[in-house]
């Protein structure tokens, strides 16, 4: 096994927060497109889910909105609280990016997802108790899941 950092892009990220916590509409155009497991860091994924959730809901998706979700569901100081978002606010210009930034991290997103793969599939290979034709079998599962996924948009899931 290697020591290579998986794919990620922490600014694209840090870009595509800060546009949605500067622009109340810019959700509405990176939402269909990427699903909150695509960013790397778990406190941007939070974040971003926040603003989901508010998008899912009609509500208003600014600063303010966001910031009382993540304290409602009691994760404002996990994701780093005033410091976090204010951070997000301070390195991000506009929002007029932010379809190109979303893109970036769905790259990555999906690179990982295919490293993941290779990694079942390794383990699979090493399976010398399963029938070749099944290890086959399920090794094609597993990629093809990452090329359908790629295809369609990302249905996105909401906290209660």
């Amino acid at each position: 096994m290697n020591n290579h950092l998986l794919p990620q892009n922490i600014e694209a990220e840090e870009s595509i927060l800060g546009g949605i916590l500067l622009d109340p509409h810019a959700i509405s155009r990176v939402a269909d497109m990427l699903p909150n497991e695509a960013f790397y860091v778990m406190a941007h994924q939070q974040i971003y889910q926040a603003a989901l959730d508010l998008y899912h809901k009609d509500q208003p998706c600014d600063f303010m909105t966001v910031k009382s979700w993540l304290k409602d569901h009691r994760i404002f100081t996990k994701v780093g609280g005033e410091n976090k978002l204010t951070q997000l606010l301070d390195r991000t210009v506009s929002a007029v990016n932010i379809d190109r930034y979303a893109t970036l991290v769905v790259d990555k997103y999906q690179r990982r997802l295919l490293i993941n793969a290779a990694r079942e599939i390794e383990e699979l290979g090493y399976d010398t108790v399963t029938a070749l034709p099944s290890v086959l079998e399920q090794s094609e599962e597993k990629l093809f899941k990452v090329t359908v996924d790629r295809k369609r948009p990302f249905s996105t899931s909401t906290y209660s």
